[in-house]
This record gives structure tokens, C-alpha cells and sequence, in this order.
């Protein structure tokens, strides 16, 4: 299962938060939570630990969306470090959003949290990153 729904970073066999790539490298932020093998050459802001490494020695580089639907109509989902779903309505009817119990309004969206159980057709699409940055950055 994803477990991250922002872009990540794979890098000497780690999975970090990606930050700001600028002239060929990356930051890398350890994510809340997870043990790492190393903290050479990380900086620490409060709750943050960041590095900068450059994009070629990084071993992937991508963000993973899920999608799926709820009663017919569609939403991007996200994991809950509870077990459940949060989950955006993307569909186009604030009716239907009313009427089924979401959270929020027609300016700031439509929100709800599901059992993964109750949602169907979910689906992961990755984003890969750094094919396109060697697509764009070739040798």
C-alpha cells in the first residue's frame, strides 16, 4: 500500500520527502517518524532535517496519487495514518456532495473520510519525476 502521497525521494536505499531541486540537485527531508540509517550531512531546522544531494545519485524520484469513487462519483484519496481514506470530491455536483454527507463548500471543495472498504475502483498513478528530469537533462 502507498504510504506517502507527496512527492518522495529513494536515495541509497531510504525514502525521504523531496523538496526543492535547483540546478541539478534535490533537498531530501527525513519524514516524520521513520528511522534512517544516517544523519551526515543533514541540517536541522526544529522539526525538519534536510540535505541536499544531487538528482543523478538519487535512486527514484516520483509521487503516487490515488483515485477512486465513493457511491459513483469520483475522489483523490489519501491515507490517514489511522487506517482510512481521506478523500477530496473531484465529481461536479455540490448537490450530490450535500446530499451525501461531505464536509466543505462549492469554494473550497468537498471532503470526507472513508473505511478503505467502502470506496471502490481505487487506483495508484505514479508520477515519475525523474524520467523526466533526465528526459530534459540527458548525460
Amino acid at each position: 500500500m502507498v504510504q506517502h502521497t507527496r512527492e518522495v525521494v529513494e536515495y541509497q536505499g531510504e525514502t525521504y520527502f523531496a523538496g526543492v531541486e535547483s540546478r541539478g540537485t534535490i533537498e531530501i527531508v527525513k519524514i516524520p517518524g521513520e528511522k534512517y540509517a544516517t544523519d551526515e550531512g543533514f541540517t536541522h531546522y526544529e522539526d525538519l532535517s534536510v540535505k541536499r544531494v544531487p538528482i543523478a545519485e538519487i535512486d527514484a524520484w516520483y509521487r503516487d496519487e490515488f483515485t477512486g469513487k465513493w457511491r459513483g462519483q469520483p475522489f483523490v484519496l489519501y491515507p490517514n495514518r489511522d487506517g482510512t481514506m481521506g478523500a477530496d470530491y473531484v465529481g461536479p455536483s455540490q448537490v450530490w456532495a450535500e446530499d451525501n454527507g461531505l464536509e466543505g463548500d462549492q469554494y473550497n471543495g468537498f471532503r470526507k473520510t472513508f473505511s478503505p472498504d467502502e470506496l471502490e475502483d481505487v487506483q495508484v498513478d505514479r508520477i515519475d519525476h525523474l524520467a523526466r528530469w533526465k528526459e530534459k537533462n540527458p548525460g
